[in-house]
């Protein structure tokens, strides 16, 4: 499974992949890749590993939101993307549970760190423990909109609030997230306690394609619409934020579409490359269309696709699915399509 989150704070935004590499008893190893940018210009990249161990996803009462370049990859006593079934069980249950959160008080730098990633950036960076409860906000599950495999879909999520304690400050959060025992993934986290415009927001969640059964069922899926309407999103495709820079978990996806394409050589198709509003037009064509071409030369040059029947397009934010005022809307808009060619065999 592939995760996608935008983290949006007073001065810039960061977009991160996290792949889940391994998923077995001992629990889940994620490789997560990041950039951030800056109002300033300013660019940060990093690339994380680390674990979630079985026994915290089941029992652990605490959340680690940042990580460590330089430390070790798993945690023992800690979460890191979800609160743990325990925790969950007990807030359904009764309306409230306590929980600690260990995030990151930047001293002489920028905060954005403080939710999710590790001791980097300007200033020195403080791990700081944050004692409290968590409770829920509303008593029901809410709708919230997530991309699931590239089709916007409503999950159902708990709607939750904390009141953290420490150090003499207190914090009290807004937390989304999945309405699932097995796994509550964090939708969702507003508020740092010097920084409330801080936006943590989980906006695109790709199922595994690495088995047979799966990747058939997306040649079929593209297939079908191919036929049918000639035009397809393409899931499982990432970028770097604000550049067009592949990640490496998108090989899956564009394996896929090569088989794909090998399927009807009398095919013609154009990759056409969307992006959000953010920026100036000029701007966004012009990124739009250089994610078009990576994605040409990684299917001709990487999977054996024929390039001469494949063409590219940069259509910037002029063709937005949804709004572009909310993460969201923003993240939908941020994507590539192949065009088919129609009035072909």
């Amino acid at each position: 499974t592939t995760i996608v989150q935008t983290l949006a704070f007073p001065g810039g935004d960061r977009e991160s992949v996290l792949a889940v590499e391994q998923s077995s008893a001992a629990g889940l190893r994620y490789v997560w890749r990041l950039v951030e940018v800056h109002a300033t210009g300013d660019t940060t990249r990093q690339r994380f590993e680390f674990a979630e161990r079985a026994a915290d996803i089941v029992a652990a009462a605490r959340v680690l939101l940042f990580h460590d370049p330089n430390g070790p990859a798993e945690h023992p006593g800690y979460t890191t993307n979800a609160l743990s079934r325990a925790v969950y069980r007990r807030v359904r249950a009764t309306g409230s549970d306590s929980l600690q959160v260990m995030a990151l008080e930047r001293r002489g730098g920028s905060l954005a760190a403080a939710l999710g990633f590790g001791a980097t950036g300007g200033g020195r960076a403080v791990p700081v423990r944050w004692r409290g409860t968590v409770s829920l906000a509303a008593p029901a599950p809410v709708p919230f909109p997530l991309l699931i495999g590239g089709r916007r879909t409503a999950v159902p999520a708990l709607h939750l609030r904390a009141h953290l304690l420490a150090r003499g400050n207190t914090w009290e959060p807004e937390i989304w997230v999945l309405a699932d025992s097995v796994y509550p993934l964090l939708l969702k986290w507003v508020g740092h306690w010097t920084e409330p415009g801080n936006v943590l927001q989980t906006v695109r969640v790709d199922p595994p394609r690495s088995a047979e059964l799966s990747r058939v069922r997306a040649v079929d899926d593209m297939e079908h619409v191919l036929e049918s309407s000639c035009r397809v999103e393409l899931p499982g495709i990432y970028f770097a934020f604000n550049s067009a820079e592949l990640d490496p978990a998108s090989d899956a996806a564009l394996a896929t579409l090569a088989g794909l394409l090998a399927r009807h050589p009398d095919w013609r198709a154009t990759i056409e490359g969307h992006t959000d509003s953010v920026g100036t037009a000029e701007a966004n064509q012009a990124l739009s269309a250089r994610r078009a071409d990576a994605v040409r030369a990684r299917l001709v040059g990487g999977h054996g696709a024929g390039g001469a029947r494949l063409r590219t397009a940069g259509l910037g934010s002029t063709r937005p699915r949804e709004s572009n005022a909310t993460i969201e809307g923003r993240a939908r808009n941020r994507r590539v399509e192949l065009v088919r060619e129609c009035g072909q065999g």
